[in-house]
């Protein structure tokens, strides 16, 4: 039994090939991960991008709408004329006629006759 016991263990060549597999695999998995980890990071950098570009724009067009209100606002509207000196005046609600398109003929009629714009000047 001593003598198997000092007898120096040599490895075979198909254990030699095995491990440089093994350790090949190990490698190109390693680099494949580390390539696929970059791949994700640049996919999340271009992600985050556009949700800024997105949000950039969202923020955009709520400046946009509230600066619509604001010149749209009837009283500050009013003003305006005001400050102006414009020969704009109101017209009446029961002036404003309601014109249908399936009507052309007619409603062509009944604009002549009314006024032609919400907006009248002054006589």
């Amino acid at each position: 039994m001593n003598k198997h016991r000092n007898k120096e263990r040599r490895f075979s060549i198909a254990e030699i090939v095995v491990l440089i597999l093994a350790a090949a695999v190990l490698m190109v998995g390693g680099v494949t991960h580390a390539w696929l980890k970059n791949s994700h990071v640049d996919v999340m950098r271009d992600v985050d991008q556009a949700e800024r570009r997105i949000k950039d724009h969202e923020d955009k067009i709520n400046s946009l709408q509230v600066k619509i209100d604001k010149k749209l606002n009837i009283y500050q509207l009013r003003d305006d004329l005001e400050r102006a000196k414009s020969s704009l005046v109101l017209v009446p609600v029961s002036a404003i006629e309601v014109i249908h398109a399936h009507q052309p003929g007619k409603a062509q009629a009944q604009v002549s006759r009314q006024t032609t714009s919400i907006a009248q000047t002054r006589p």
